[in-house]
């Protein structure tokens, strides 16, 4: 007899609803389910699978859970079950990322970026809070991209302790303390992230099918059965294979950089563009995919001349080729490969080079998809008293090659085992073992990877809310409550740009939750960070999770469930009064720009008067006869302005007459 991997010794069961109780055993024959003194009985199926629903069951435990077939003397008894709230937590890096976890790039003295603190911080406040660890729990489903229907997953139910805190879901173990804080019953989170994926890949083939947007790539991957070569493992994403394979993937064209002089000491950049490094060069709008030029000047001291020195940094995404005053100093990555995304670049300098006075870095960057990106701590330090000279901030900067946003697609030739994007990946390997365990919800953090052009963002709308009410479909709980986290700001901080990606996808998630009566959203567009996808900041992500989830699933009402919500508009020429719900002590908190307005030739410029009167906002503007557009805080990393008396922000937004 085997149950499904959920059921082992330390689960928490969902209360107050039906709990179904599954796995397999000798064909057709009898099956008995008892907890707690109650019975449920079922037969197994001709190859041996069985279901059994026990009765709802209030709050408590630990009680002993026992699956008999008594006709054939099996029987399996689990021991410390405890009945409560039971959540999963699932979507990409952000809810993958650990409460133990610094996934920063150290310096050369091994110190982490400014702000790593915090994490730590945050760490040892948990624990701290952490009151009674036996009753809160969580499980980790391991990662796993086969392109199997995978009926079984590997994880195991631990407490919540100080031994174990640290490899939880930082977000997912703030919001389950929220909600044990509060209700002070068992909670259980089952987690089942991975970073850098696809909504499409979290999806059953059933729901890709029914979209619109998605229905191509159940077709593909249907085809992927007469493609052989796919199936053999080692074809994913760290081998290259599919970018290689991928036709809007180019490789680097050839390094015409330095042929016409960028290296050189002497150029004059002052025509380039400036970048802040640590940074983006495509969320600060100086290119898209392909080869970016920087270069910096700094002062030499005449200590340092004829020393052994060397350039330490952070990393390139993804490839680079470095110099110094023209020569080159070292390289890292070629062809395809995505491994050394992250890999510390550190390169010794010829002390022959080494010079007093002025000196110049420069680095060829080349990122072939995806991010293109400069980051972590930039030094030139002497190798002999370990004197440094600082390099982050500002650099000139120039394309060489600008592909625009590479956008992978999806060929058939890249899907297959390993590759965590294939559509229903995930769903096969990461979901559908856990189907259909009794959930009160699910909170999701997901959305950066949907984020790769304008259209894939207003499609986010429609293919997360398929994959919702797919979700519900198969874990048999059509009303199920799921809560999203609205993407953190990331990239390069300005007011407004009318074509922000993040803009619009914060605009599909949030469309979604006025749509749908059980899917809410806790934003986190104040705290990001602006050199970093993964701020450490998961408090307060976990701490909205929980008052939404506590206000919208529990009916506590004392709760303040987000930022100030819309709940109606109205234009009138040159004004625009916006009323908002959950909005007691409704404030524009800075004098920066966020309010930005349109007439009918859809120019935004920034409103004039913001008047904030009780829970609405009055825009207008002197320039515009009649408004007929609003966008606030409409940037990948915007500075949002307007919250409620509880310092929770206003989602981002975009309403038209």
């Amino acid at each position: 007899m085997i149950l499904a991997s959920l059921f082992q010794d330390g689960a928490i069961l969902q209360r107050d609803m039906d709990i179904p109780v599954w796995g397999k055993t000798d064909p057709e024959t009898l099956v008995k389910v008892t907890l707690d003194g109650e019975t449920s009985m079922t037969r197994s199926s001709a190859d041996g699978k069985f279901i059994a629903y026990l009765h709802s069951h209030a709050a408590g435990g630990p009680y002993e859970l026992t699956v008999s077939a008594p006709a054939t003397g099996k029987s399996i008894t689990l021991k410390d079950i405890l009945v409560g709230e039971v959540w999963l937590a699932s979507g990409q890096s952000n809810m993958e990322y650990l409460l133990g976890s610094d996934w920063r790039i150290a310096d050369e003295n091994g110190d982490l970026p400014e702000g790593e603190v915090l994490g730590r911080i945050q760490e040892q406040q948990f624990n701290d809070m952490v009151i009674d660890p036996d009753n809160f729990r969580f499980f980790t489903v391991e990662k796993k991209a086969s392109c199997a229907m995978e009926e079984h997953c590997h994880g195991s139910w631990r407490k919540m302790n100080t031994v174990n805190s640290a490899d939880a879901s930082a977000v997912a173990a703030w919001f389950a303390l929220g909600l044990q804080m509060h209700l002070d019953i068992p909670v259980g989170i089952i987690v089942s992230a991975w970073g850098g994926t696809i909504a499409e890949a979290w999806m059953s083939y059933e729901a890709l099918a029914s979209g619109k947007e998605t229905a191509m790539l159940a077709k593909m991957i249907r085809r992927n059965h007469w493609v052989n070569n796919i199936w053999e493992i080692g074809s994913g994403v760290a081998s290259g294979a599919i970018y290689e394979k991928n036709p809007a993937v180019k490789p680097d064209p050839g390094n015409t950089g330095f042929d016409s002089g960028y290296a050189g000491i002497d150029f004059d950049d002052s025509s380039w563009q400036t970048m802040k490094i640590p940074g983006s060069w495509i969320n600060q709008h100086i290119a898209g995919n392909g080869a970016v030029w920087v270069r910096k000047s700094v002062d030499i001291p005449e200590s340092w001349a004829g020393k052994n020195i060397s350039l330490t940094g952070g990393a390139v995404d993804k490839h680079d080729i470095t110099y110094f005053n023209g020569q080159e100093i070292g390289r890292t990555g070629e062809k395809f490969d995505v491994t050394v995304y992250n890999k510390k670049r550190v390169y010794d300098i010829d002390p022959a080079l080494v010079t007093a006075g002025k000196a110049v870095i420069t680095i060829r960057a080349f990122s072939f998809a995806h991010d293109g990106a400069i980051t972590g701590k930039w030094r030139l330090v002497n190798n002999d008293t370990t004197e440094f000279i600082e390099l982050n901030g500002p650099w000139q900067a120039k394309a060489e090659y600008d592909w625009g946003i590479v956008e992978m697609g999806f060929p058939e030739t890249i899907f297959g085992p390993n590759n965590p994007n294939t559509p229903a990946i995930l769903f096969d390997s990461m979901i559908r073992p856990l189907l259909p365990y009794a959930l009160r919800g699910t909170i999701w953090y997901q959305g950066e990877s949907n984020a790769k052009s304008l259209k894939k963002s207003r499609e986010y709308q429609n293919i997360l809310q398929n994959m919702i009410d797919d979700w519900r479909r198969n874990f048999r709980n059509p009303q199920m409550p799921f809560i999203m986290v609205q993407l953190a700001g990331y990239g390069n901080k300005e007011n407004f740009f009318t074509d922000s990606l993040w803009g619009q996808l914060r605009e599909s998630q949030r469309a979604i939750c006025q749509n749908d009566p059980f899917t809410f959203m806790a934003s986190a567009i104040d705290i990001g960070e602006e050199t970093d996808i993964h701020p450490q900041n998961k408090f307060d992500v976990g701490k909205r999770l929980a008052m939404c989830a506590l206000h919208h699933v529990y009916n506590c009402n004392e709760a303040i469930p987000s930022g100030p919500e819309i709940e109606k508009y109205e234009f009138s020429g040159n004004t625009v009064t916006i009323s908002f719900k959950y909005a007691e002590g409704l404030k524009v908190v800075s004098d920066e720009k966020a309010f930005f307005l349109a007439g009918k030739d859809g120019v935004f410029q920034a409103a004039g008067l913001v008047e904030v009167k009780d829970e609405t906002v009055i825009l207008s503007s002197e320039n515009i006869a009649e408004v007929t557009s609003v966008k606030y805080a409409w940037a990948d990393f915007p500075t949002p302005v307007l919250f409620n008396g509880v310092d929770f922000p206003a989602s981002s937004f975009h309403i038209t007459k």
